[in-house]
């Protein structure tokens, strides 16, 4: 805490010489003053000053995982949870057996948040003194960063709770006794920053990819969901819960996102995969819902991102993070129903088939074509969960067999099939146009599609279940042809419970991968129910004789009763989709058998050595003192 603090103070100073030294080579929509127009003590009394200092505040939304890595933390949130594992068996996060008081990734992210509020924060007070002097774009780049200083603190408060919270840059008395404020106070004062920065943004953006007030509204419309969920489930260990100030928040979220839905002009693109290739988001319609948004391809600093490259199959790249069979099992088959449901026409011998589309545009099943690219090498190739060959086909279609890398070889303990469960991350890494380690894709961190499903929660925890609420949820639905909730389900109608229950389904499906699972499963306190059992994978195969050529496949010898149970009807199981393998656990692939859940786990700890610099800062309940 020192050091971030110390950050803080001087950051008038220092953190405007990083935001200057990061932009470097920033053209088009980082477009730079020349510097010796910045060498003044008044840094921040214009617009191309601001604007330059705007554009410092944006590079921190990449949150790079380490300095050299190129990985936003964001992409591992999910990772920490039952929908998504990293290589390591028994010793991610998720699994629940890590001590966070002294893990390297909790204190580097709470000092990456930190210089992130410090960066913010120096423009902001900078350009204070001269506000009345400054013409509308400069005060439209001040409200900008208010909106990205947000939502680094939605972050903070969301994973942390009671965090120190500066609304300007640190003075030398708050070096000795800063505190940590509580929650819900960080939640108003978030609220209050984003209405405020509103007044000064319009609809959309001037230049794509800088935040505008649907973004703003957005992130109004996101803390305050969460803010309703703490109040209504219970916030971090305590189960303490507050009706009243429930329906507040969920009345401010739901206004909120319905003044995007009236007036923001946003819409859904009308191709799911656009939204996540570089190619596709740069199309009218995938510009128009991805609203908010880590930017890489053909502006801004004109850099890549090593995301995709940790979640190739080990035939085309590296592999680092795996997506589970709990995810899985939450998409609906394609007439509307849940896998165990009678009508469902689920199939354990061909799982994959007659499915949401939206599985298949998010993971990689067994004998899926894969396309690969590495920039010098472009492979299209089948995907072999049970043998040691597999098919391959030529850019003229012709086909021929070639190892399996990910099922035996010198690679292949990294590979989905024996670290991971039988699945890969199509999301984002379905390479028709770049190369998969150095892609240049943006990072959505927020999309129209989160809107919809925000208001259509909100209004649904409120009770106010009507015809506004089911559309928003089939809007969604409808982009890839999957039927209406009332249509699959006509009991649905007025039951907050089976509404509560879809509306959740959706996120989960709707929204894989993309950062809020890790948010949602806390706030909706199913920590304990999805980390109870261990990771689970494909059906094992009997019968293997290497020596002989012999490969069953071990979905060819899956049984009509390898169906998960979603628990008695009306249960939190139930309601929450959560998969139960207990009855046929030791026929498929098992990871994590040591996965385990405390509730102190709904916060993570302040880190250790923060606490060492500033021993006055609480900790968490269930960390010790």
């Amino acid at each position: 805490m020192k050091n971030i603090l110390k950050k803080l103070f001087k950051a008038k100073v220092i953190v405007c010489a990083l935001g200057l030294v990061t932009l470097s080579g920033c053209d088009d929509y980082l477009e730079r003053e020349p510097m010796s127009d910045y060498l003044s003590s008044n840094f921040y009394n214009n617009e191309g000053a601001i604007k330059q200092g705007a554009n410092g505040v944006y590079q921190r939304l990449k949150m790079n995982h380490g300095s050299t890595s190129n990985i936003p933390f964001s992409i591992l949130w999910d990772m920490y949870t039952p929908f998504g594992i990293e290589r390591a068996d028994n010793s991610s996060v998720g699994v629940g057996n890590i001590d966070l008081r002294t893990n390297f990734s909790n204190e580097l992210l709470w000092s990456t948040l930190y210089t992130s509020v410090a960066r913010a924060n120096s423009v902001l007070d900078g350009a204070a003194p001269f506000y009345g002097e400054l013409n509308d774009n400069a005060k439209r780049y001040l409200a900008e960063i208010k909106v990205l200083r947000a939502h680094f603190y939605i972050q903070l408060v969301s994973i942390y709770g009671d965090v120190p919270y500066f609304p300007k840059s640190v003075t030398s008395e708050q070096l000795t006794n800063v505190n940590r404020t509580p929650w819900n106070e960080v939640v108003d004062a978030i609220i209050t920053d984003l209405d405020d920065a509103s007044t000064n943004l319009p609809w959309t953006a001037t230049e794509w990819g800088r935040v505008d007030k649907s973004v703003a509204q957005g992130l109004k419309a996101r803390i305050a969901l969460y803010a309703g969920s703490w109040h209504k489930f219970g916030y971090g260990m305590d189960a303490e819960k507050n009706p009243a100030q429930a329906e507040k928040y969920f009345r401010i979220s739901a206004a909120a996102a319905k003044k995007i839905m009236d007036e923001g002009g946003k819409g859904l693109a009308n191709n799911y995969n656009d939204l996540f290739t570089r190619v596709g988001q740069m199309k009218p319609d995938a510009k128009r819902e991805n609203m908010f948004f880590m930017m890489f391809s053909d502006f801004g600093d004109k850099s890549s991102q090593y995301m995709s490259l940790g979640e190739q199959v080990r035939m085309i790249g590296q592999s680092g993070r795996f997506p589970t069979q709990q995810l899985v099992d939450t998409y609906e088959t394609s007439n509307g129903k849940r896998i165990d449901e009678a009508g469902s026409g689920y199939d354990p011998k061909k799982p994959f088939e007659n499915r949401d589309p939206r599985l298949k545009y998010t993971i990689y099943t067994h004998h899926d074509t894969i396309i690969g690219n590495t920039g010098s090498n472009k492979m299209k190739f089948l995907m072999e969960v049970y043998k040691p060959q597999t098919k391959s086909w030529d850019e003229n279609g012709n086909l021929k067999m070639i190892d399996n890398k990910d099922y035996t070889g010198s690679v292949a303990q990294y590979g989905y099939v024996q670290s991971g469960v039988g699945f890969a991350w199509r999301k984002y890494n379905h390479f028709d146009d770049e190369s998969s380690a150095l892609p240049t894709y943006n990072i959505i961190l927020m999309r129209y599609a989160e809107i919809l499903l925000t208001y259509a929660e909100a209004k649904i925890e409120l009770g106010e279940i009507d015809a506004t609420v089911v559309n928003a949820i089939d809007q969604v639905r409808a982009r890839v042809g999957m039927p209406g909730i009332l249509t699959s389900d006509p009991g649905r109608t007025g039951n907050q419970l089976k509404m509560r229950q879809i509306v959740r389904r959706e996120r989960k499906v709707e929204l894989a991968k993309e950062s809020l699972h890790f948010f949602d499963m806390r706030r909706w306190r199913i920590g304990g129910l999805q980390n109870a059992e261990p990771t689970y994978g494909y059906p094992l195969a009997t019968g293997v004789n290497a020596s002989q050529g012999i490969y069953p496949d071990g979905y060819d010898q899956a049984t009509p009763d390898m169906v998960p149970s979603f628990g008695a009807g009306g249960s939190e199981r139930d309601i929450n989709d959560i998969a139960s393998y207990q009855a046929y656990a030791s026929k498929l692939r098992t990871r994590d058998r040591d996965r385990k859940w405390n509730d102190m786990f709904y916060l993570w700890p302040i880190p250790q050595t923060e606490r060492n610099k500033a021993p006055w800062l609480t900790q968490n309940k269930g960390y010790g003192l």
